[in-house]
Formats: C-alpha cells, sequence, structure tokens
C-alpha cells in the first residue's frame, strides 16, 4: 500500500464532506490508506462520528493532526485567503512517494477522483441514529424542497463563521452577492409559480433554512403544506449539525430542488439526490 492520504476537511458540514468524498476517491484510485482530520472549531462542533458511520481512522485531536502534518512528505493547502495556498493545486497519480497532507475546504483536485467517484462516496454514507431519528419526524419525500441561505453579509459579519476573515475580500463580496439573490421572497415567487402549476391542494414543500424567520414567514403563507425540522437551535453545535444533515437526506429525497447558489450545502443536497433531478438555482433560474 502507498503512503497515507492525510486530509484536513475544513469549514462546515458540506464543506467538509466534499472534501471526504473526493479524498475518499483518491485514495481508492491510489491504494493510499485515508486518515480524516476532523477538528472541532466555529464552524463545525460535531465530531464526524456524531453525525455518519464512518469507518476509516479520523484525528480530531489537534496535536495529533499537528504532528501528522509535521511528518508528511508533502503539504498542501488549497483553502482561500490563506497564506501559502494552492488553490488549483492537483494531487497527482505519480505523487505516491511519501505520506501526503491536504488541508481543504472543497474538494480536492486530482484525475484520480471524477464525480462519479465522489457520488459513490457521497451516497454510500450513513448517518447515526441521532440524525436518522430527526429524519423520521418528518414525512417524506415532499412533492418539493427548498434550501433558503440568507445568512452571509454584513448583517451577519459578527458571527464567527461569517466572519469576513474567513475569506479573502473578493471571495466574501461574491458570497454576500450571492446570499442576497436567495432572499426567501424570491423562493416565494417560484414556489407559488409551481404550486399554481400542479394546483393539487395536498402538495407538500419541504424547507431547510439558515434562518429562524425565514420558516415562521412560510409557514404563514403555506400553512400546513410546508414542511420542516422544527429547532430552536441556529449555530454550529454539534447537536445543530445533526439536525442540519437530516436537512440534507430530506433535501435530497424530494423530486424537485430549488437551491441557493454557491452555497455548499445545496450542492451536496443535490449531490445526494437520485441522479438527474431536476433543480433550479436562485439568482439564476428563479
Amino acid at each position: 500500500m502507498a503512503p497515507p492520504l492525510f486530509v484536513d476537511a475544513q469549514h462546515g458540514l458540506c464543506n467538509r464532506l466534499r472534501v471526504l468524498a473526493s479524498a475518499q476517491a483518491i485514495a481508492q484510485a491510489s491504494n493510499r490508506e485515508l486518515v480524516t482530520i476532523w477538528l472541532r472549531d466555529v464552524h463545525c462542533q460535531a465530531t464526524l462520528g456524531e453525525l455518519i458511520n464512518w469507518d476509516g481512522p479520523v484525528i480530531s485531536d489537534p496535536d495529533q493532526a499537528a504532528l501528522f502534518e509535521r511528518i508528511a512528505s508533502r503539504r498542501i493547502v488549497t483553502m482561500d485567503g490563506i497564506a501559502g495556498s494552492e488553490p488549483q493545486a492537483q494531487i497527482c497519480p505519480e505523487d505516491t512517494q511519501g505520506a501526503l497532507y491536504v488541508r481543504a475546504s472543497d474538494a480536492l483536485q486530482s484525475p484520480l477522483s471524477s464525480m462519479e467517484a465522489e457520488q459513490q462516496v457521497l451516497r454510500a454514507m450513513r448517518p447515526v441514529q441521532a440524525v436518522q431519528d430527526l429524519v423520521d419526524q418528518v414525512p417524506y419525500p415532499s412533492a418539493l424542497a427548498a434550501h433558503i441561505r440568507m445568512g452571509t453579509g454584513p448583517a451577519f459579519d459578527h458571527l464567527p463563521h461569517e466572519a469576513p476573515s474567513n475569506w479573502s475580500p473578493a471571495m466574501h463580496a461574491k458570497l454576500s452577492i450571492h446570499r442576497t439573490a436567495s432572499h426567501v421572497d424570491r423562493f416565494i415567487a417560484r414556489i407559488d409559480a409551481l404550486l399554481a402549476a400542479r394546483e393539487a391542494e395536498d402538495m407538500h414543500l419541504f424547507v431547510a433554512a439558515d434562518l429562524a424567520d425565514t420558516y415562521t414567514v412560510l409557514e404563514a403563507r403555506y400553512g400546513a403544506r410546508l414542511r420542516y425540522l422544527r429547532r430552536d437551535l441556529f449555530d454550529r453545535s454539534a447537536r445543530q449539525l445533526q439536525y442540519a444533515l437530516a436537512d440534507l437526506i430530506l433535501l435530497s429525497a424530494a423530486p424537485r430542488f430549488l437551491a441557493s447558489t454557491w452555497s455548499s450545502f445545496s450542492d451536496v443536497a443535490q449531490r445526494l439526490a437520485a441522479p438527474g433531478r431536476p433543480v433550479e438555482q436562485s439568482g439564476h433560474d428563479f
């Protein structure tokens, strides 16, 4: 077996899941052992074991992670806004001479991986029972699902996981623009049009949102048509991330999806769904 691949998955839940899926595909193709580094921080306060049943080795201790980073033959950082980062760095098939340490917040780039291989890893992931119990609270599938992501920009810069320092200025500006484009009013206009076309009183809508006010607005408008996971948590705590993973599963079950553009959460929700599911993106399609 080739030397191990250490992958340090960073940022939020879906950023990390995309990193993990790509790293597993690369490890399998290069005959490396994948060692996942999953450290709790302001973006993700849950351990991997609190979310999914993962068979491979996982490092959750920062000191141990730092040790493996020091002894690795090669270190790659692909994250935006980090000094010395190589956002376009690739893991090459011939790069198997020593242990490789990669820190990333998005899927790793390599000819050893592919969208199909990553999809197989993502769809094979199984939630822990606590997450499945949340999923089972909501009837599914719903006819339509929507992910509404609004919480980035000046009004949210005080939150550690939304602070501008997490990205380069250009990237933060782009995120703010896309969050504005995924305002709940855009979704309401599109949902209303789809409901009118369907003309079915029993058509249900499942929504996952990052703000409590979004649910309040939608419940007032759609009443019993609306399905969502009720919670008091809107943070990055371990319990909230279990809700988030349950949301992903419920979003993926619907046969049609309204997504927030430039959202890793919307991206993973679509990637977990059946191949070819119709999807529309805020700011582009509605």
